[in-house]
């Protein structure tokens, strides 16, 4: 009897455990919350949009080719750097460079653009130029070449 009695109690007890679990479980629903959309005093959607602004000062537009509208031009290797106006503090120097390739002369200062080349420092009878391309930029110089007779036409 007395293990009659023991096992009804354990019955009782795995069933009690049982339904707590079930209860649970029942608890526990997953609740998806309604996206709520804005909307005006109409009751119509608002859709929101992102706008982008791209100042032009001087840039270039991001989605043009640039090989349908010439910005790669002048290439570093086409151009010659033709004469220099030197000033010594470093803040009014000139140097006059051409595009072999298109004959075009181009008067620039430290800071200047050409294409994807960038003056970097003038000095006498030379010009520094960070080139870049595809994402790295590189140092190069141009020299003057001086004719054989020691001075510049």
């Amino acid at each position: 009897m007395r293990r009659a009695l023991l096992c009804i109690l354990a019955l009782g007890l795995t069933a009690s455990v049982g339904e707590a679990q079930e209860k649970k479980k029942a608890e526990k629903k997953v609740v998806i919350p309604k996206m709520e959309f804005p909307t005006d005093s109409s009751g119509k959607i608002v859709f929101a949009r992102e706008v982008y602004n791209y100042p032009r000062d001087g840039r270039r537009d991001p989605f043009a080719s640039l090989i349908a509208t010439g910005d790669i031009r002048p290439l570093f290797d086409d151009l010659r750097l033709t004469s220099v106006m030197y000033d010594p503090t470093g803040r009014t120097s000139l140097a006059m460079l051409k595009d072999i390739s298109t004959n075009e002369v181009y008067k620039v200062r430290v800071g200047s653009v050409a294409g994807r080349n960038r003056i970097t420092y003038i000095r006498s009878g030379v010009v520094g130029v960070a080139i870049d391309e595809f994402g790295f930029t590189r140092q190069e110089e141009l020299t003057l070449n001086v004719p054989s007779g020691g001075r510049t036409p």
